[in-house]
Formats: C-alpha cells, sequence, structure tokens
C-alpha cells in the first residue's frame, strides 16, 4: 500500500505538472490576443480648403495601407494583410473607422509600420491608382489628396495621417462687364483647352506620371453664369489657355491665357473674372490650396 501511494503521488505530480505546463501555454497565447492593439486613425487636411468645402464629407472614404517601416510600399512589405483597407469618417468630422469591422487594422505584434493612405478610396493596381479628370461633375472624386506617417508601432496606437492636396484647382468668379448682362451669361461655358485628362500616381513614391488622353476640359458650372471650377493634373506648361463661350448664337467665344504653371496642391482663385464685348478683365489670388489667388488684371481677347 505504501509503494502504491508514491506511485499514486508522483501520477498525481506529474499530471499537475502536465496541466500547469498547459495552463501556461494558454496564459501566453491569451497574453498574444490581448496584445493586438487597433490602430486609431484620425485625419487633417494640411490645407484650408477642398474643391468641395473645408472639411471632410460625411461618408468620405480613404484607403489605407500598413507598410514595413523603412521599406519601400509594395504587397510584399504590407503588414497584417492590411493593403487598402477603406476607412470612412461617418460623420465627416476626421475620424475614421473601418467600413468593413472584420478588415480592422491591428499592429503586429512586434516591430514598427508607416502607413501611406489616400483619398478617395478606389480601386489600386501594384499600390499604383489610376487618375481621370475629364469629368468635372463630381469633383470630390477626382480630388486626390495623399498622406504618409511613418515609425509607429503598438505602444502609440493613435494616428494622425495629414492629407495634402496632388493635383491643381482654378476657381473662376465670373461677372458681366461692358456691354453684357448677368442674364446674358446665363448659358456660359468654360473649358480648360488641351489638358492631359489621365496619368498614374505611385503611391509608393507620391509622384505623377504617364499623363496622356489631351482633351480640352470642361470647367464644372458651380453657379451657372458665375462660378466654375476645374481639378486638372499639374503641368510642366507655363501657361494654358481658357475659353469663355456664351453660346448664344453669335458672340465668339472669349479667350483668355491664364500666365502660370499649374502645380500640384496650388489653388488658382480668380475673383473677377468680367467678360465685355471687347475682352475679358480678369483679377485673381494664386496661393497653395489654402488658395492662390491672382489680384492682377488679366485681359482675355
Amino acid at each position: 500500500m505504501k509503494e502504491l501511494t508514491k506511485l499514486s503521488l508522483i501520477a498525481l505530480a506529474m499530471t499537475a505538472g502536465v496541466m500547469t505546463s498547459c495552463s501556461n501555454d494558454d496564459a501566453v497565447e491569451n497574453t498574444g490576443k490581448e496584445e493586438k492593439v487597433a490602430v486609431q486613425f484620425s485625419s487633417k487636411i494640411s490645407v484650408a480648403s477642398r474643391a468641395a468645402g473645408t472639411t471632410w464629407t460625411a461618408g468620405d472614404r480613404i484607403g489605407i495601407f500598413m507598410n514595413e517601416a523603412g521599406q519601400s510600399l509594395s504587397e510584399a512589405n504590407i503588414r497584417e494583410n492590411a493593403l487598402n483597407i477603406a476607412y470612412v469618417t461617418a460623420a465627416g468630422d476626421g475620424k475614421f473607422a473601418p467600413v468593413d469591422e472584420a478588415q480592422t487594422i491591428y499592429f503586429p505584434i512586434h516591430g514598427t509600420v508607416d502607413f501611406y493612405a489616400y483619398y478617395p478610396q478606389q480601386t489600386v493596381t501594384d499600390c499604383k491608382l489610376a487618375l481621370n479628370v475629364a469629368d468635372q461633375s463630381n469633383q470630390e472624386a477626382i480630388d486626390l489628396m495623399y498622406s504618409k506617417v511613418t515609425g509607429k508601432n503598438k505602444e502609440q496606437p493613435a494616428v494622425t495621417l495629414s492629407f495634402a492636396h496632388q493635383l491643381s484647382n482654378i476657381i473662376l468668379d465670373v461677372q458681366p462687364g461692358d456691354g453684357l448682362t448677368a442674364a446674358d451669361l446665363a448659358g456660359l461655358t468654360v473649358k480648360v483647352k488641351s489638358q492631359c485628362t489621365t496619368a498614374t500616381y505611385n503611391l509608393a513614391t507620391g509622384e505623377k506620371s504617364n499623363d496622356g488622353d489631351v482633351a480640352d476640359v470642361a470647367m464644372k458650372s458651380v453657379t451657372a453664369g458665375s462660378r466654375y471650377e476645374a481639378i486638372l493634373l499639374p503641368s510642366g506648361a507655363n501657361s494654358c489657355v481658357i475659353e469663355f463661350d456664351l453660346n448664344n448664337g453669335h458672340d465668339a467665344p472669349f479667350v483668355w491665357t491664364m500666365p502660370t504653371t499649374l502645380e500640384a496642391g496650388m489653388q488658382y482663385h480668380y475673383t473677377k473674372v468680367k467678360l465685355s464685348r471687347t475682352a475679358a478683365e480678369v483679377e485673381g489670388i494664386i496661393q497653395p490650396w489654402a488658395e492662390t489667388t491672382d489680384d492682377n488684371e488679366n485681359v482675355a481677347m
């Protein structure tokens, strides 16, 4: 009986040891799960205005990539499958949450990551976007913005994405001059002549390339006969030609050469575009997409 008691005690001790070992393993696994930290995204637009207003719009979606820190953005360097994940600001307040909760982006348990984000979210091929500004009817859909944040980990779960405009914005405030009335401008259409309308944007480098498909771009009529806007691809040309057509059957279109290069992130706001029977007089301001305004007088013949 004494021998059996000893054997029983040994068996019990071994069983307890196995159970303790399993319990410790579970604790490690559970700790690992508890260490998963969701990224907390907020954002700001690093300039004072947008094509469609000064803030985010409710329902705006951005695409987010989480990449190995210090490595070029590519599918091979993506962490935790965070490849072009759609996040939305439901209230338009700049606080973003995943469109699909199952795709919530979590920091890796170990290591540091970089974030790449852009607006508006769309299909991406090889970390590149296809740009097309031919249709100006929905400017939010073509108002490309980009953000990159580096060196983040789960110890810093709050990530602020600072977005900057990547294209160029023209705003024309039109009014009647000599020989014309507001009624004469009711059917006015405005075109920016001979613009490249397609290009490729590389999210890894933040650069545009492959400009193509040259065409006249019809500016959006925000207020008929009064305000016209366009978002265009930045261009190396030192000027661009703008055509004003009254569409009345007898006045030839007015033509004005805008004497400046279209630069990324710049807004060209011409606050006084006076159309007269003899010419178009133009004044405006030019500044970063905080707003660029040219107060000098320009004449279209």
